[in-house]
């Protein structure tokens, strides 16, 4: 700890006087406050590498490390945990472009109006960025699913898949909303965005939840699963589709082959909405429309049962035809 102390301390030196400097010309000099700004962009500058290189190390520290670090506690609530690497990341480069911001604004003297223009974007992608870290800190590491009000399964009892189960949340949700229902919580348990890729919180939720006989855990993959064709009588994926890319028509492909005939899929995804964009900004385009995905379904040869909004996102209740 002392040798990053010495590394960094010439560093709030330069800020501090100059920050001081700045305000003494404005004060005792206001003829001369041009000075000043100066003295601010010096300051600026400091900080603005500063950051850079935190957020750069911060970055650059593996996900299993960070892991390590955490103190691991008995668990007595549910934790889905978000990654702190994955949340604070929207935190801290939300400060690193405003710090950008305003390094440009007193320091880049080139062109007026260029100056305010990128000052204005940087600005605006700050709060985006803070707006992104607020939705995702709101999300809470304990906070429970609610599944929209559908009959997933009509007799009430069968086998449901929950594709991309992370952490759990789906997979208690569905214990809950079908109490005889037997579930196959189904990942790769790979997401760097959740602590340990949700493998051991998965296991703790469903020993907290009590629902450790009614659960089996399965490793692979959506796009190639270990199951039989028609062998499953009903499915639910929670957002896990949105990190598929461009083979999310290849998924339903796979989740046609083994459900059973008129087996049904829950299906909830993020669409273009203020959610979206305050996670994404401007790449919520990449997000496809409800449209698209109706089509994507039909294309598939499901038939569609119902669809809506739930948890900031959409779902589609659709089944394989018999």
């Amino acid at each position: 700890m002392k040798t990053k102390s010495t590394n960094h301390k010439h560093t709030w030196i330069v800020v501090s006087a100059a920050i001081i400097l700045a305000l003494a010309i404005v004060i005792f000099l206001p003829k001369n406050k041009g000075y000043s700004l100066i003295f601010v962009g010096f300051a600026g500058g400091h900080l603005l590498i500063l950051f850079l290189a935190l957020f750069a190390g911060w970055l650059a520290v593996p996900q299993k490390l960070i892991d390590k670090m955490r103190k691991r506690r008995e668990a007595t609530v549910f934790d889905f945990g978000w990654s702190p690497k994955w949340l604070y990341s929207f935190l801290i480069a939300s400060v690193l472009i405003f710090l950008m911001a305003l390094y440009i604004y007193f320091a880049a003297s080139f062109s007026p109006t260029i100056r305010l223009i990128v000052y204005t974007l940087l600005v605006f992608t700050s709060l985006n960025l803070l707006a992104g870290f607020v939705v995702l800190r709101n999300s809470k590491r304990s906070a429970e699913l609610d599944l929209p009000m559908v009959n997933l399964l009509p007799k009430g009892q069968g086998t449901i898949v929950d594709a991309g189960c992370g952490a759990g949340r789906t997979t208690l949700a569905i214990a809950r909303a079908i109490p005889e229902a037997r579930i196959i919580s189904f990942d790769r348990f790979d997401a760097d965005y959740i602590e340990g890729g949700g493998d051991y919180l998965l296991k703790k939720n469903i020993q907290i939840a009590g629902i450790d006989d009614r659960v089996a855990i399965e490793k692979g993959d959506i796009l190639s699963t270990p199951f039989a064709n028609n062998s499953v009588d009903a499915m639910v994926s929670s957002y896990m589709y949105d990190h598929l890319g461009d083979q999310k028509r290849n998924a339903l492909n796979e989740s046609y082959r083994i459900l059973k005939p008129c087996g049904r899929f829950l299906l909830i995804i993020a669409v273009r909405s203020a959610y979206t964009f305050a996670l994404c900004n401007l790449l919520f385009f990449i997000f496809p429309t409800r449209a698209k995905w109706k089509q994507w379904i039909e294309q598939a040869g499901f038939t569609m049962i119902s669809d809506g909004k739930i948890n900031e996102g959409a779902y589609f209740l659709f089944e394989k035809k018999q």
